[in-house]
């Protein structure tokens, strides 16, 4: 499959520099601080920093996967969505379906019309 020339003139070693580094950020997280004093940094259960940083590094890894920063983001709000439902006692195995669906459907919905614009 012929690339177009955009896409062989990325760079993605900025992205993988990035991704590390997010991931690294998170064991040391993980290693060093205890969960409670995460809990309530700035809203009482949100669990935020952790939260912030795990979207970080879904979202570096899934950019560098599928080549795509808007699809990246996309599947990084879904996985954060879930991750957050379990984390209230939310998240069950049909939550998760149905999220896994919707994600799914948007993507097979962007494919076709992007190739009926064509």
């Amino acid at each position: 499959m012929e690339r177009n020339k955009h896409e062989r003139n990325k760079r993605y070693g900025w992205l993988i520099f990035f991704a590390v580094l997010n991931w690294v950020a998170i064991a040391l997280t993980i290693w060093k601080i205890d969960p409670d004093n995460m809990a309530n940094f700035i809203f009482p259960g949100s669990y935020l920093p952790m939260g912030i940083l795990v979207a970080g590094g879904i979202f570096w890894l899934l950019s560098i996967l599928t080549l795509s920063s808007v699809r990246a983001l996309r599947w990084t709000i879904g996985i954060v969505i879930f991750i957050y439902l379990r984390i209230w006692g939310l998240g069950s195995l049909l939550n998760g379906i149905l999220i896994l669906g919707l994600l799914v459907v948007w993507e097979v919905y962007l494919y076709r019309s992007k190739t009926k614009q064509v």
